[in-house]
């Protein structure tokens, strides 16, 4: 099997399949409607939305007529692709997408990192209001609660704080500040960034998070484009009041996301068990204009793996029972009861005699012959017929 790449065994997609379903119902109460794109896109599609600098994270192929085709590294360049040239062009009005889908990446050797993993998230189209991004953080913050992470950490900054600052170096020395900053190299900066107001305001810049942070990072900002991030991302904070979220809101003017279409308010999620972020989003204002549409547009992706590693959610399990069956017409009298038994909710598998069944730890075990039926259960009390189990199995799941 190629490195990253890996099988997923059957309990991780039984907790998988119920969080993309939580994640699928709320988008829609929020009025996110779901749409998907191909997997494979145009090589040059990332290259326009994503810049030259993600090939070296793309899976690429050739197709049979030489086309250089890509692997979705992310959601967001190809929903961006999508909306500039089938929705907008039809309309102006604002658009809520959501998406539940595998993404590829190409991963350094050794990095333990996977080359395919699956994306949630939304992206709000054609709306550039502070409302919108109130509204996305929210809903990421609302995502995380209802999967069961606890004591989660959303830190949003802006975009146009840092840009500002590294606008006033040199072209070079702005590239490689911006590359330290994004691994965090802080004690780096002095090497590359020359002594003035820039480097003293890089400097700060891990100290610019938490309570507080606004301030201290106003008396730094000596570009407008900084002193209006910072405008801009205390009005995106006063607009979330409202929502009462129920995780740890705190600002990180350090924050810069892994890809470099976002321009506005930027955020990531953490969690107490997590080393990486849970999910991360922002406003990319000028991606659409990249395929012929221009439109504000800001939206966030979930790393379903990353969230199932660091919640412990006991989900729940139907009753299960092994039907087994004998010869003659016990076959059919099987079947007729077990499709009685998946009426009433439980999880039921036929097996012949007293053979093995694929199921673990069953709760019964209904033994069927041509003159009736026998239940065995070492952990539940024993009905005397079918019509009693198919009872107990509808009311366990009321009560478990």
């Amino acid at each position: 099997m190629p490195v990253g790449m890996r099988d997923v065994p059957a309990d991780e997609m039984v907790r998988r399949r119920w969080l993309e379903a939580r994640w699928r119902a709320l988008f829609a109460r929020w009025g996110y409607v779901e749409v998907e794109t191909p997997l494979l896109e145009f090589l040059e599609t990332f290259l326009q939305g994503a810049g030259p600098g993600v090939g070296d994270r793309l899976l690429k192929l050739v197709d049979t007529g030489g086309e250089v085709l890509a692997l979705r590294p992310e959601m967001t360049v190809p929903l961006a692709r999508y909306a500039a040239t089938r929705l907008l062009p039809a309309g102006d009005r604002p658009w809520r997408l959501a998406y539940v889908a595998a993404v590829f990446r190409g991963q350094e050797r050794g990095s333990g990192r996977e080359r395919q993993f699956t994306q949630a998230g939304v992206e709000v189209i054609g709306d550039g209001s502070l409302a919108a991004d109130a509204e996305v953080i929210a809903l990421a913050a609302e995502a995380l609660r209802i999967a069961g992470v606890e004591q989660a950490t959303v830190s949003v900054g802006h975009a146009g704080f840092l840009r500002g600052v590294l606008a006033t170096l040199p072209a070079a020395a702005a590239d490689a500040a911006r590359d330290l900053l994004y691994r965090r190299a802080f004690a780096e900066l002095d090497r590359v960034v020359p002594a003035g107001p820039a480097r003293e305001a890089l400097r700060a810049v891990p100290g610019l998070r938490g309570a507080g942070a606004l301030e201290r990072a106003a008396a730094l900002a000596t570009t407008a484009e900084s002193r209006e991030a910072l405008a801009v991302l205390g009005a995106v904070l006063e607009a979330l009041a409202p929502y009462a979220l129920d995780v740890r809101l705190e600002v990180d003017l350090g924050l810069i996301r892994d890809f470099d279409y976002y321009t506005g308010v930027v955020f990531e999620a953490h969690g107490p068990r997590a080393g990486r972020p849970l999910l991360g989003g922002g406003r990319y204002d000028a991606l659409l204009a990249r395929f012929g549409q221009p439109a504000p547009a800001t939206g966030f992706a979930l790393g379903v793996e990353r969230v199932l590693d660091a919640t412990h959610v006991a989900l729940p399990q139907p009753p299960r029972v092994v039907v087994r069956y004998g010869d003659g017409a016990a076959y059919a009298r099987a079947v007729r009861a077990a499709a009685r038994l998946r009426e009433a909710g439980a999880i039921a598998v036929l097996a012949a005699g007293d053979g093995p069944a694929s199921l673990d730890a069953p709760a019964f075990q209904v033994w069927v012959t041509e003159d009736g039926i026998r239940v065995d259960s070492d952990r539940h009390p024993v009905p005397a017929t079918l019509e009693a189990l198919c009872a107990q199995v509808r009311a366990m799941q009321t009560d478990p």
